[in-house]
């Protein structure tokens, strides 16, 4: 009788077990599982994942990897190509990261990959663009449907999406075009941590550049300098750049005695002191812009460099290896990361006119694009946003865009040429034509230092 009795007491406690609310955890997405309630658990309090991006994060296996800045891959966007930059994108040593199943968490951070999924795709194209002639036309397809194609996927997904893709057209594209990292598409090469997903494919070159006069790094004489990448080896001079190396050479850096280390980094020092003779050499040029007097300088700064390299017992630069010194010489020419000495060149939109932006625009900078009547909105920027403070900035330049296009429909009407009819249309729909012609605006940046 007692044993019929536990008997009938276990299957009623065994039953109020089992009809026990279970709290589910649909707000994050959790998959369900069967429970096996025949096998003993013990109940206590979970606390739910930590949420990034609007997705959830697990541990071990859904650690955050190093490879994300700000909850996205940190050469996520990719920037998009332009004449300033479709060189480097096609540098046959530029470090190129492929990103794959054993490079990313298998748990959460699905954000990750589909941006992983996008630069792959984004660079894929580029490797076929840059075997063509239209390099920059195709390369630009390529990246519109990547970024297109990127937003498609994230729209497929009921989390939190990537800001610019709530955007459409034209501002997309500006959207994408403000926030990538990297936008001119140079290489560096820090020391990186076995297994990352930050490790070039192609390993490229290691050097410095000094930290800003406002970086707290510089109080530290011992953490003065950074890696980074030195615009080395120059260009060869040629008829097709020799403008760029004369009219540019306020905009590029000098890389004096006093901005250097005084001891190690001997590699980046050499480097350095070469493009400083090269620069050196140029300027004795730049009067009549005389292509023969460049060259002659550019060789002389690149044999005193690898007589240099020579002097030390570490590995010695590729070129300075060559048997002869015609060889040589190509060796540099074809490795220079600007052959057009354009590095300092950058495609701005004013279309949606950025603190970034007027940023550059206030710092030491020249107007490349030649157009008529951009010099008008250039100036204004210049001289009545620049010396604003930072939080009406902003609004000041609003303000001379709208000064800008009213100049340009009133007294200055007759004075170019209104292609897309702009000044015809009524105010709101005048502001949106002009975007047309406020785009792809090419500007020369100063890459000084600003001890010199």
């Amino acid at each position: 009788m007692i044993p019929c009795v536990l008997w009938i007491l276990s299957g009623l406690l065994c039953l109020a077990c089992a009809e026990q609310d279970v709290p589910m955890a649909d707000d994050y997405n959790m998959y369900q599982r069967e429970i096996d309630l025949s096998i003993p658990f013990e109940q206590r309090e979970v606390n739910p994942p930590l949420l990034i991006h609007g997705e959830p994060i697990f541990s071990p296996r859904g650690r955050r990897p190093s490879s994300v800045v700000n909850n996205n891959l940190n050469d996520f966007p990719p920037g998009k190509p332009t004449r300033a930059n479709i060189g480097n994108i096609c540098r046959k040593t530029r470090t190129v990261v492929t990103y794959g199943a054993e490079h990313l968490p298998q748990t959460g951070f699905s954000h990750l990959s589909r941006q992983g999924d996008a630069i792959n795709s984004v660079e894929e194209g580029y490797a076929r663009c840059c075997a063509q002639s239209e390099k920059l036309r195709c390369a630009l397809d390529v990246w519109k449907n990547g970024m297109d194609k990127f937003c498609t996927n994230e729209f497929s997904v009921k989390t939190r999406h990537y800001h610019c893709c709530k955007k459409s057209d034209v501002e997309r594209e500006s959207c994408f075009t403000n926030d990538a990292p990297n936008p001119n598409y140079i290489s560096s090469a820090p020391l990186l941590e076995a297994g990352s997903a930050d490790i070039p494919s192609v390993p490229g070159p290691r050097s410095m550049k000094l930290c800003s006069l406002h970086s707290k790094c510089s109080d530290n004489p011992e953490e003065k300098y950074r890696l980074s990448d030195l615009a080395f080896p120059p260009g060869e001079p040629k008829s097709s750049n020799i403008q760029n190396i004369c009219k540019l050479r306020k905009f590029r850096p000098l890389y004096t005695d006093n901005v250097l280390p005084k001891s190690g980094f001997g590699h980046y020092v050499r480097r350095a002191k070469a493009i400083y003779r090269a620069e050196s050499e140029f300027k004795k040029c730049c009067k009549t812009e005389d292509v023969t007097c460049a060259h002659r300088g550019w060789q002389k700064a690149l044999s005193k460099f690898c007589d240099k390299e020579q002097e030390v017992k570490t590995k010695h630069y590729e070129c300075c290896k060559k048997k002869d010194q015609a060889s040589m010489f190509r060796c540099f020419a074809s490795e220079a990361p600007f052959p057009e000495y354009d590095k300092e060149v950058e495609t701005l939109n004013f279309s949606n006119i950025t603190e970034s932006i007027l940023e550059k625009v206030c710092t030491e900078s020249k107007l490349i694009t030649k157009q008529k009547q951009l010099p008008l909105l250039i100036s204004g920027l210049k001289d009545s946003c620049c010396s604003v403070p930072q939080d009406k900035r902003l609004p000041c330049a609003q303000e001379q865009k709208e000064n800008f296009m009213k100049t340009l429909c009133g007294p200055k009407k007759d004075s170019w040429k209104d292609t897309q009819k702009c000044c015809s249309k009524d105010e709101l729909e005048r502001e949106e034509c002009f975007d047309f012609y406020l785009q792809n605006i090419s500007m020369a940046l100063s890459h000084r230092i600003q001890t010199e």
